[in-house]
């Protein structure tokens, strides 16, 4: 007799909030959360059940590729994956050409991996990426303010120039010392904030393609890998997004109506059908309502997430400590980082 099935969403001890965002679109699609599957450990996964986990394997992958493929113990759906051009050589091992070839076709969340994997042979498609699922909650009015997701200073002083709206700036990174309970708290403060916003201003992939999946105006900043980082991980999006080229000069943005946001082009709703009918088939469940909550109020969530406790002072302790950063610098040196760092790693 098979075992039961258990649901499991992607963990991570990375610094930015974009990770969590991922695994709240993948939660979505399963009817509970029985597991955290930690990225950087998921060769190493075992359910605390005891049963075969469905996990959707929408990431950027990875820090460490010599912890991939994963466990016995996941089943998955390879949707939405990014693999980093760093790490392509070592990480298409024997053992993960067989895995790719098993549980294939690989949905890739950029045209980039998708080209490399059909020059070796293995069958993959665009997929795009999972947050492009994500759903508006009608219920909750749009608010009069801008909100710039990691742009540069410069910018943000130019934008405020050009509208009558107020503008705010905040970044997706984060500290370290947040659970992960924590941090998919904070993810969803933020997607509030995004969702809630009259335009949303951003290089970034993860801010830029969850708005426009929730329906909020969104001006695409095109700059250079400093500010963007891979620019590799936007290939296929070109024609998703409203977008203003800074590269050469911050004017540009002059050509914008900031008051007067152009609506968003549509040409992702093609791609976000496809994601939706291939997780719902994976796990049998689509949840019909918005994951955004209308009873929360954000800057009240955000207030209470930074009041610390015990357990958060002592976290925050973990990484002030100079024995502990030296400790994690030798592990660093034996390649574990801090990304193999779980929550049961810290004795509280």
């Amino acid at each position: 007799m098979d075992k039961a099935i258990s649901y499991g969403i992607l963990a991570y001890n990375s610094i930015n909030i974009g990770d969590e965002i991922q695994s709240i679109a993948a939660s979505r699609f399963v009817p509970n959360v029985d597991e955290f599957v930690y990225r950087e450990q998921i060769s190493d996964f075992v359910p605390k059940s005891g049963n075969i986990t469905k996990c959707i394997l929408n990431a950027w992958w990875m820090w460490r590729p010599e912890k991939f493929p994963p466990s016995k113990y996941i089943d998955p759906l390879l949707t939405s994956l990014y693999i980093k051009p760093a790490i392509r050589k070592k990480f298409l091992t024997g053992e993960v050409r067989k895995f790719f070839l098993e549980h294939g076709p690989v949905g890739c969340r950029d045209v980039g991996t998708y080209e490399w994997l059909k020059r070796e042979n293995i069958p993959a498609y665009f997929s795009g990426c999972l947050t492009l699922t994500l759903q508006r909650n009608y219920k909750i009015p749009r608010q009069d303010y801008i909100l710039c997701v990691d742009v540069p200073d410069e910018c943000i002083q130019y934008i405020k120039t050009k509208t009558s709206r107020p503008v705010y700036s905040i970044s997706r990174m984060l500290s370290p010392y947040y659970s992960s309970a924590q941090r998919l708290r904070l993810a969803k403060i933020i997607l509030r904030l995004y969702h809630d916003a009259a335009l949303v201003v951003s290089p970034r992939l993860h801010v830029i393609l969850p708005s426009l999946a929730m329906e909020t105006p969104v001006l695409r900043l095109i700059a250079n890998e400093e500010i963007c980082g891979e620019i590799s991980r936007y290939s296929g999006y070109e024609t998703f997004l409203n977008s203003v080229d800074i590269t050469k000069s911050i004017d540009d943005l002059g050509n914008y109506d900031f008051d007067n946001p152009a609506d968003n082009p549509h040409n992702h709703l093609e791609v976000r059908k496809n994601l939706i009918k291939k997780c719902s088939d994976f796990t049998g469940f689509d949840n019909p309502e918005s994951l955004i909550d209308e009873n929360i109020n954000p800057i009240i969530e955000l207030l209470q997430l930074n009041e610390y406790s015990n357990k958060q002072i002592k976290r925050i302790a973990f990484w002030l400590s100079p024995w502990k950063l030296f400790r994690i610098f030798l592990r660093r040196l034996f390649c574990v980082d801090r990304f193999a760092i779980k929550d049961s790693d810290f004795k509280l």
